[in-house]
């Protein structure tokens, strides 16, 4: 009788302590991306954030990269329902659940991205990730995917009129759309997978990514001879977790986790920027007709896509549009 009533003492505190130290257990935290190996986001989350969490935690990482898990709207949902613990995608395909990210998707209101990471990490960063939390996912890093430039088969692109009725491939973003619906553009929206077979089958014209995604799909082999250095949009990453999964975890492997994501998200930004002269010199090198607009050639589209800030700011609130931009302009 005494044993079992050890045993029963005994089994009472192992499960006292289970359940006062959640998520103690080790795991295997799985983070997806559409975006290859090869690319800054997944090396440095490969490197340093797979590093720092398993050195700090029990707890092992694994990421999937090139789409492996499925589709970018798939792989946000799977984070958020804890499938998976983590995704780091565009900040285009959360517009939908965060639609206060439209706003710096606006059209040349970025001049560099020092001053796109001041207003991300400062109060205007701080209240998207309140946002973020919302939707069950808690974000680790904005990272850097860079401003987008446009790639097409037709022709060079030097002004506003030369884009008029080609058909161009963007991400499902209503400002990215809106913007070049204003230039006189056809705008197909289809999922980055398929996106090179269309290229090359001549089911679109064209396209508009960072030089590193350009260059990392080899999309000079998909009929994309002509490249224009518009640097329209400035493009965000977003690294998000599941928080039902976060939650779960001891304060320790919490902070140690956000660590590890803050680390990562310095790395990557760094990656990014020095490999942008590189991406650009390969798609030279690889043939790759390059049109550099002037400054009043820029000046054109500028003034082409104004039109658009007045469309978000009736959707979003123009308030909200108006204390964007002033963020902006006090980080310059």
């Amino acid at each position: 009788m005494r044993v079992w009533t050890t045993f029963g003492k005994l089994a009472a505190v192992v499960a006292l302590l289970g359940a006062a130290a959640p998520g103690a257990r080790a795991a295997e935290l799985r983070l997806a991306s559409g975006f290859g190996d090869p690319h800054s986001s997944s090396r440095a989350l490969a490197t340093v954030f797979k590093d720092e969490v398993e050195a700090n935690t029990d707890h092992t990482v694994e990421i999937f990269a090139n789409s492996e898990l499925g589709q970018a709207t798939e792989m946000i949902n799977q984070a958020q329902s804890g499938i998976n613990f983590g995704v780091y995608v565009s900040s285009a395909f959360f517009n939908t659940q965060v639609p206060d990210l439209g706003v710096t998707n606006l059209p040349f209101v970025f001049g560099s991205r020092e001053q796109a990471f001041a207003v991300l990490d400062g109060p205007f960063g701080d209240d998207l990730k309140a946002q973020f939390l919302d939707k069950g996912l808690e974000v680790l890093g904005f990272m850097e995917l860079g401003f987008r430039n446009l790639t097409n088969s037709v022709r060079p692109i030097e002004t506003p009129e030369d884009l008029a009725g080609l058909k161009i491939r963007l991400q499902k973003n209503p400002v990215h759309i809106a913007t070049f619906e204003e230039l006189g553009v056809s705008p197909i929206a289809i999922d980055w997978s398929e996106t090179f077979a269309a290229l090359r089958q001549g089911v679109i014209d064209g396209q508009e990514n960072p030089y590193s995604v350009i260059n990392t799909f080899q999309l000079y082999d998909a009929n994309q001879q002509y490249l224009t250095d518009s640097g329209h949009f400035f493009d965000i990453l977003v690294f998000a977790v599941s928080k039902r999964m976060m939650d779960r975890q001891s304060p320790e492997d919490q902070a140690a986790i956000r660590e590890a994501g803050r680390l990562a998200t310095l790395e990557q930004r760094r990656l990014a920027a020095s490999e942008d002269t590189e991406n650009l010199e390969a798609l030279r090198a690889a043939g790759m007709s390059i049109t550099e607009l002037t400054d009043d050639q820029r000046a054109a589209f500028q003034q082409a896509t104004q039109p658009v800030y007045g469309l978000i700011g009736e959707t979003l609130g123009q308030d909200r549009v108006d204390a964007f931009v002033a963020a902006v302009k006090a980080a310059q």
